[in-house]
């Protein structure tokens, strides 16, 4: 019988080569030429892998250990979770300019090796590759067309837009320019023009992807944005690991919403004595003397906040080993979504983990929001719990997976953590972090109400008068981008596009408060105990220990940290 170590790894193995994408994200040695086939026939071999690993976990040996135990539980919920969303059909309707095919084929240059000539050559026969790929991923399209499973309207004329924006004119769009960075490594020899040739091709892939989805999907998309709370739950399994009450955590989110709301108006007093939100925060973004100037310079402060917050917890509250200690700042290119998202160290931490803050057309940066943000996205957040995953003793797949609740609920944690630590040092950065959480909080209400037809309750108007009105009322698409503009303090653009990215992927917008809740409740049962035994509480080696468990599901995640 094969142990749990040994499917764990295989399974990693066997995912990187039927989704060469995937295993480029998690750093994982694999065919650097390769896309992943997102045709019917790619999504079937996967579907008999994941299948093939849940036989395979039944008849494995029991765990031999504490990382196979854990590893054993994750990845039945993992592979289960995955398969589930397949099986719903969502992979037949899988638009998304987050985690669309689109977005993720496009993205998965920014990752490559690019210091070699071999370096592009890989990337000149990846390139090469992106038109059959875009085209199994129309062909899976169609089939959801057929089978009557169709994206929504908006979503297909988001991703149209996105394809678009990457095409450009014809001559390579994004993808030229991408190549233009080889010159100084390959010259101007035929590597060169095969990286120009190629660039064109993949540029002109994806217009006519885009084309297609404006004018032949787009019409026979469906109305509705709504995922319903069937396919809902199958996306909740998969990214929470989880079945919701979903009456209980739409109540428990304005509840958490009305309790930050409250702390905010005490920030705005400290601003502005006697002055409204909306006027702190138009002082906040005009304000010359309070925003960093130029792109570059963004990039550099955000990379010294990082390098800041390493260094100032390190043998502090994290011992932080220093082969994980880089994280680098980037910018990703126009056309990409507006929220900032971290990108993980390849499994043999060459490659280091990175966060990417997409400028949106701005040249001027605003400085009061991105604080916490910088703390969610690195240190002690994303790259803190997902590169220490990768030296903890933990099966192969436990180290490379990520379930949504428990990674973006630890970054949440991490968050309020620095609060706790006294980290943001003036009340327009404090007010920043208030403002991620209220957002936070009111993506549980605004995700959870536009997928399922909650209405919107009484304790929205008590919260927020000016919305007195619309008790009782359905959610609609620009009724939640006009509430993330008030409960998060965002640009309308911004706001727009994070009710996009809510309507592409159900309940994966939860997932922050949700699973930071979690993570409070563990803590404060390892408080109470430690009070119980009449012993101070060692925060730093909770941290620790619970960072060590590695990804689990929400279920899975609650009942151990109560056992630290």
């Amino acid at each position: 019988m094969p142990t749990i170590t040994e499917i764990s790894s295989r399974y990693i193995d066997q995912v990187a080569e039927l989704d060469p994408v995937r295993g480029e994200r998690w750093g994982v040695a694999s065919d650097p030429t390769r896309l992943t086939d997102y045709s019917p026939a790619g999504f079937d071999a996967l579907r008999r892998l994941l299948n093939g690993t849940l036989e395979a976990l039944k008849s494995a040996e029991p765990p031999r250990d504490e990382p196979e135990r854990l590893g054993a539980g994750f990845l039945e919920d993992w592979v289960g979770g995955e398969l589930g969303v397949i099986e719903a059909g969502e992979r037949e309707r899988n638009l998304s300019i987050i985690v669309g095919p689109a977005a993720s084929t496009r993205s998965v240059f920014d990752l490559m090796d690019k210091s070699t000539p071999e370096g592009w050559q890989h990337i000149a026969a990846r390139l090469r590759a992106v038109p059959a790929c875009l085209d199994g991923y129309r062909a899976s399209l169609e089939d959801g067309l057929r089978n009557g499973r169709p994206a929504a309207r908006r979503q297909a004329l988001a991703v149209a837009e996105q394809c678009g924006t990457w095409a450009g004119d014809g001559k390579g769009g994004w993808f030229a320019g991408f190549v233009a960075e080889s010159r100084p490594i390959v010259g101007d020899g035929a590597l060169a023009k095969e990286l120009t040739a190629a660039a064109v091709e993949a540029g002109n892939a994806y217009g006519r992807l885009g084309a297609w989805l404006r004018d032949e999907y787009a019409p026979q998309a469906a109305s509705v944005d709504a995922s319903g709370e069937e396919r809902y739950q199958a996306w909740a399994r998969f990214l929470l690991g989880t079945d919701l009450d979903l009456d209980e955590a739409y109540q428990w989110g304005w509840e958490e919403l009305a309790r930050l709301e409250a702390q905010k108006a005490e920030e705005v007093e400290r601003i502005i004595p006697g002055g409204t939100f909306e006027a702190v925060r138009d002082l906040l973004i005009t304000d010359p003397k309070r925003s960093i100037h130029g792109v570059e310079a963004y990039r550099e402060w955000l990379q010294y906040l990082t390098d800041e917050a390493t260094s100032g917890l390190s043998g502090r509250e994290f011992d932080i080993p220093e082969s994980i200690r880089r994280c680098e700042v980037r910018i990703p290119p126009e056309g990409s979504a507006a929220a900032a998202y971290y990108t993980s160290p390849s499994e043999d931490l060459v490659r280091p983990g990175q966060t990417w803050f997409p400028p949106v057309g701005r040249t001027s940066f605003p400085t009061w929001d991105d604080v916490s943000t910088v703390y969610h996205e690195a240190v002690p957040g994303h790259h803190l719990q997902g590169a220490t995953i990768r030296l903890v003793p933990l099966t192969r797949a436990q180290k490379l997976g990520f379930v949504s609740a428990h990674g973006e609920g630890w970054a949440l944690y991490a968050e309020r953590l620095m609060d706790e630590l006294g980290w943001f040092r003036t009340p327009e950065t404090r007010l920043g972090f208030l403002c991620a959480h209220a957002f936070r909080a009111a993506r549980v209400v605004a995700d959870i109400g536009l997928h399922t037809g909650r209405p919107i309750p009484a304790a929205a108007a008590s919260i927020y008068p000016r919305w007195s009105g619309r008790t009782g009322e359905a959610w609609s698409y620009d009724g939640a981008i006009d509430f993330m503009v008030l409960a998060g303090g965002m640009a309308r653009d911004k706001a727009e596009s994070e009710v996009l990215r809510y309507l592409s992927w159900p309940s994966q917008a939860t997932a922050y408060k949700l699973g930071e809740r979690t993570w409070l409740a563990g803590r404060e049962a390892a408080q109470a105990a430690a009070a119980h035994a009449g012993r101070a509480f060692d925060r730093k080696g909770w941290h620790a220990r619970a960072l060590a468990l590695g990804p689990l599901g929400l279920r899975r995640l609650g009942a151990e940290l109560a056992k630290i």
